[in-house]
């Protein structure tokens, strides 16, 4: 835990910096998307920060149906959701917890040996 409480704008900044789209409430909740997912970031005060990544995990099946004379389109989605989580002591610890969860996601170190 922190010696002193997290400032959220600061960290806010700093994953705006980062190209993050940023709401700051109780916490700090920022959301990017790309090829990779959506990849969701949580920051407290209190110096938890949590990674919430959702990628696809198989290819989508879609179907169109017919019930009482209406059509309807079902997709079915497989996707998986990683959470990778931490503390950190100061604000700008924050940038290199970005590239340390980036790295566990993109080599899925999870299943491997430590890093």
């Amino acid at each position: 835990m922190p010696q002193r409480p997290l400032n959220l704008n600061t960290l806010a900044d700093i994953l705006q910096g980062e190209g993050w789209d940023v709401f700051v409430a109780e916490d700090v909740i920022a959301r990017r998307e790309d090829r990779g997912g959506v990849w969701n970031v949580y920051a407290d005060r209190a110096g938890r920060v949590r990674l919430e990544v959702t990628r696809e995990a198989g290819m989508p099946q879609g179907r169109r149906l017919q019930v009482a004379g209406r059509e309807y389109r079902v997709l079915r989605e497989v996707n998986e959701i990683i959470n990778v989580m931490t503390t950190i002591d100061e604000e700008d610890d924050l940038l290199y917890v970005l590239r340390v969860f980036e790295d566990i996601v993109w080599r899925k170190l999870w299943e491997g040996e430590r890093a």
